[in-house]
């Protein structure tokens, strides 16, 4: 029976990369056991994209920071970001 599981990690400076312990658990791993990897880089990186775009673009931290803090007091009446 072949078992799966899917998670985030970081890819280490010395090319590795690290299962948590409890998904190596769930998949019953001991030191030296083969698995397959099937690896992929998050897309959307959203404070890459405003640095990128529009009238973001020369924000300073602290503009984004305050419009940051403006949504999450729009998220504490069930109003965030509008997806697009």
């Amino acid at each position: 029976m072949r078992k799966i599981a899917a998670f985030k990690t970081k890819y280490l400076e010395d090319g590795h990369l690290s299962i948590p312990k409890d998904v190596a658990a769930s998949l019953l791993l001991r030191k030296g056991d083969e698995v397959q990897v099937v690896i992929g880089k998050e897309r959307f990186d959203k404070r890459d994209f405003l640095n990128l775009s529009g009238v973001w673009k020369d924000k300073s931290e602290g503009e984004i920071g305050f419009y940051q803090g403006i949504v999450k007091e729009r998220e504490r009446f069930g109003r965030g970001e509008v997806d697009l």
